[in-house]
């Protein structure tokens, strides 16, 4: 009895079945006049090569199991293709290209793989600690023997700069080296560097791993890890977490937590801690400001807040595609002062040359011209 009724509804599906391969062709001619140029008995021989079931999935015969493989394979990367499609497309990520190519955050240079030459003077002044010049070069070569996948750098170690700390007055150290990029895509960034330090002169190797993903339309998430290790013993480790929100087409939010451990070799013992809140302001397209609080931690001689900074950058880009300028008037209260208000300025000038046009160093969309809005 089973039997006769799983014959019934096999009969009944190849007669739908069948009635559907007759019905199609007439309804494709019917619709479109490219499809009708097509002969019909080449849409029988496709439709017999890949039976169809009435539910609309592919039926259990063998000879569709390797279509049915390569397809959902193929579906498979296109979903992953659009999802980066999706992030790219985000309001966020564009906004916090914009944010970390204007406003020359570490993160975005270390991954960039354009030739380029920077110098940078720039003049501090603090009421408690005086006035203080510092001048900082640094020149990036992509090799172009190795597909973009080398770069030659040399001159001040951007490694330490440590954004958010505006005044920071840690020693300058130069350095030589080749930085390997492993992989770059839009939410992984893998590459290590090997060089020389001259301030200390000792050899060092490093990995360097970012991950981004968007949280939705206006919020993303940004992991930076960074190790170093020096052939005299000294480690430099950083971790560092963005949290970036777009609150409209001219302000940009990110929470950062950054943390570093340079060894018991170090001159600087403990753990250190920096908790930055950064509000960007788009002025216009070569004018930005940034309002930033930040708050430093340490964990020796004890666990103790080291100093809390307000600062106000103003960044503006002149006539010179080439040539920047900012203004940070700034107040910290430190623990080495009592907390007591000491007031300080930063005039900084930075000028990009290279083979390619600064705009082009950190704009990596074509969205990215002067009709641009996140």
């Amino acid at each position: 009895m089973r039997m006769r009724n799983f014959s019934g509804k096999l009969f009944l599906v190849y007669a739908m079945l069948l009635a559907g391969l007759l019905i199609s062709p007439m309804a494709l001619s019917a619709s479109s006049p490219e499809t009708s140029a097509a002969p019909a008995n080449q849409d029988n021989e496709e439709s017999k090569a890949a039976p169809v079931n009435t539910d609309g999935f592919e039926s259990e015969d063998k000879s569709s199991e390797g279509r049915t493989d390569e397809s959902s394979s193929a579906e498979t990367s296109e979903s992953k293709l659009d999802r980066n499609k999706e992030l790219v497309d985000s309001q966020v990520l564009r906004a916090s290209q914009w944010v970390d190519g204007f406003f020359d955050d570490p993160n975005n240079l270390a991954e960039s793989t354009s030739t380029q030459f920077r110098i940078r003077p720039e003049y501090y002044y603090r009421q408690e600690q005086g006035s203080k010049f510092k001048f900082r070069a640094s020149v990036k070569i992509r090799l172009p023997s190795t597909g973009g996948r080398v770069s030659f750098i040399a001159g001040a170690d951007e490694n330490n700069e440590d954004s958010g700390d505006a005044g920071d007055e840690d020693d300058d150290e130069s350095i030589v080296g080749l930085q390997f990029f492993l992989k770059d895509s839009v939410k992984w960034n893998m590459s290590l560097t090997a060089g020389v330090k001259f301030n200390d002169f000792a050899g060092f190797v490093g990995p360097r791993f970012r991950y981004r993903t968007a949280m939705g339309d206006n919020s993303s998430m940004r992991f930076t890890q960074t190790f170093r290790w020096q052939t005299n013993n000294y480690w430099d480790i950083g971790s560092r977490l963005d949290l970036n929100f777009v609150l409209s087409d001219r302000f940009f939010f990110r929470q950062t937590v950054y943390g570093r451990w340079r060894g018991e070799e170090s001159d600087e013992k403990g753990y250190r801690t920096r908790l930055s809140s950064v509000l960007s302001q788009k002025l216009t397209y070569t004018a930005g400001l940034q309002y930033d609080f930040s708050t430093i931690f340490h964990t020796e001689p004890d666990n103790h807040v080291d100093k809390y900074t307000l600062a106000l950058r103003f960044r503006k880009r002149t006539s010179r595609e080439w040539l920047y300028y900012e203004i940070v008037p700034q107040v910290s209260f430190e623990d080495q002062y009592d907390f007591e208000a000491n007031l300080g300025i930063r005039l900084r000038v930075e000028m990009f040359f290279g083979g390619n046009k600064t705009s082009d160093f950190w704009k990596r969309t074509a969205e990215d011209d002067d009709d641009f809005r996140w």
